[in-house]
């Protein structure tokens, strides 16, 4: 389970990764539902999802995770 900040920006590096990999490989895929009306085409969907996590790989970059102050890291809760 994830407990510190790097980890989290490992994961997000990870997850960036795959669905880049999936979109190339032509793997993705949007739901034909009357409700998706904001990211109807993958091109679109995918480009707004890599920007995201973009965003977010960007800011976690710099993120530090402080110890409590006994020293560890415990685990957090889903």
């Amino acid at each position: 389970m994830t407990c510190k900040a790097s980890e989290i920006y490992n994961q997000l590096t990870t997850l960036r990764f795959q669905l880049e990999q999936l979109t190339e490989q032509g793997r993705v895929v949007m739901a034909r539902d009357s409700m998706n009306r904001d990211h109807p085409e993958v091109a679109g969907a995918t480009a707004a999802a890599l920007a995201g996590l973009d965003q977010a790989i960007n800011a976690t970059a710099w993120m530090e995770t402080l110890p409590t102050l006994s020293g560890d890291y415990p685990p957090l809760k889903d």
